[in-house]
């Protein structure tokens, strides 16, 4: 196998890197910012509507509609499997014009995002499309594991959730209702900005949701997402371990909206950087297959000072995505690359308004996706599928980097096409 962001404050991991030249400062440190990425997208879309298909009742419509979908032929050997977990972020605002052409079959599971945690009660403020779409169906069919993923976002929010246990109680009940409704295999805790303070009451409520589980829904699984740098210490990972089945890295927002200084999202060598946050991770005791590495499928923008790097940043402009930066950047500018970070960049604009933005493509990713192999991890994430939106290049890079075709393969497990589906059916 070959080896490859409103008002609640959040640290962003403003990282160090250096160029060819070094010219930034080891001793640079994380800045205070706006919010995580995931946030900032979920604000931004809360009112977006999707494009679902209206005619999928049966199993024969979705078959069809999945063989028509834009990866969905069995094109590999029944040897073919992955040699590491592929854990796939889908966001809520993205239909069928999105999922149509993910390849399902390069993912092990498949993270439906997501159950917006009310934290006075436990319950959801919505949970989107959870119910009726078929991205879900999509990924059952293919053998991917399926989870809900459950947000809650701002130090007061988790404060007041993570005191109350009146609320950890209705929050599984309603998880547990929601996972029988799609016949999911578990859910995916992404709360962010957690005080210290809380460090307990964060491990006594995973506990108490891993038992709740075991008792009422056996073979529930949950995963969970940790920062890059956790500034505050409130993740105990060690302490976490046994009710969590894989930890989710966010190795990216190490640059972010508030930046001072335009660069990386996910450098992968420096100070503040994806090496940096695996030494700390796996310092913690817990074995490198429960962490995942998961890597950005979008680049942030800033206006600048100048077009020297590093540069002061005079505003932030966005986050592209992907399909962003490939559809309108990558055909008109000159592409530079940043060494140490091993991330691209480009510099556009007039003199009086410079631009500058970072991102990733297949090559950075294939030196990021290396680490899942260089730190013997349980494999690689994604933020997020659809940010690619269509284009194929980088569903083939997972499929050089992690398909394995040899028959030998004992990574990540997963059913024959379509089995799972067929199989539940003919238990009805």
């Amino acid at each position: 196998m070959k080896s490859l962001f409103t008002t609640l404050i959040f640290i962003c991991v403003a990282g160090q890197f250096t160029n060819s030249q070094n010219l930034f400062d080891e001793e640079d440190v994380p800045e205070l910012s706006g919010n995580s990425i995931r946030q900032e997208q979920m604000e931004q879309f809360a009112n977006a509507g999707t494009d679902e298909p209206t005619d999928s009742n049966s199993m024969t419509t979705l078959l069809m509609q999945y063989l028509q979908s834009g990866f969905s032929s069995n094109k590999r050997s029944s040897r073919c499997a992955l040699s590491k977990e592929v854990y796939g972020y889908h966001p809520f605002w993205y239909g069928s014009a999105y999922y149509n052409y993910y390849d399902f079959s390069l993912l092990s599971t498949f993270s439906y995002f997501s159950y917006e945690l009310n934290p006075n009660t436990g319950g959801y403020k919505t949970v989107h499309s959870w119910a009726t779409t078929n991205a879900i169906t999509y990924a059952q069919m293919a053998g991917c594991k399926v989870e809900l993923c459950v947000t809650n976002f701002g130090f007061d929010n988790n404060t007041r959730f993570l005191r109350n246990p009146k609320a950890w109680n209705n929050l599984a009940d309603q998880l547990i209702k929601l996972l029988n409704q799609r016949r999911a295999d578990g859910i995916n805790l992404d709360f962010e900005q957690i005080y210290k303070a809380d460090k307990p009451n964060l491990t006594k409520f995973v506990a108490y949701l891993h038992n709740r589980f075991n008792t009422e829904r056996p073979g529930t699984t949950i995963t969970m997402a940790v920062p890059a740098i956790d500034h505050q210490g409130a993740f105990d990972v060690l302490a976490l371990n046994p009710y969590i089945k894989l930890f989710i890295i966010m190795g990216y927002d190490y640059f972010c909206a508030g930046s001072k200084h335009a660069g990386p999202v996910a450098p992968l060598e420096g100070k503040y950087s994806q090496k940096a946050t695996l030494n700390t991770y796996l310092n913690s005791g817990v074995h490198p297959e429960h962490f995942i590495l998961a890597v950005p499928y979008y680049g942030r923008e800033w206006t600048t000072q100048s077009s020297t790097v590093p540069s002061n940043t005079t505003a932030y402009i966005q986050s592209p995505t992907y399909s962003q930066i490939k559809n309108t950047y990558s055909s008109k500018y000159k592409e530079r690359w940043d060494n140490r970070s091993a991330t691209p960049y480009i510099i556009k604009g007039p003199k009086e308004k410079i631009t500058q933005c970072w991102f990733e493509n297949t090559e950075s990713l294939n030196q990021k996706y290396d680490l899942a192999y260089e730190y013997q991890l349980g494999g690689v994430g994604i933020w997020a599928l659809g940010y690619d939106n269509g284009h194929t290049d980088l569903w083939d890079l997972l499929e050089l980097k992690f398909m394995d075709c040899s028959g030998n393969s004992s990574g990540a497990k997963r059913k024959p096409y379509y089995q799972k589906l067929i199989e539940d059916y003919f238990k009805n």
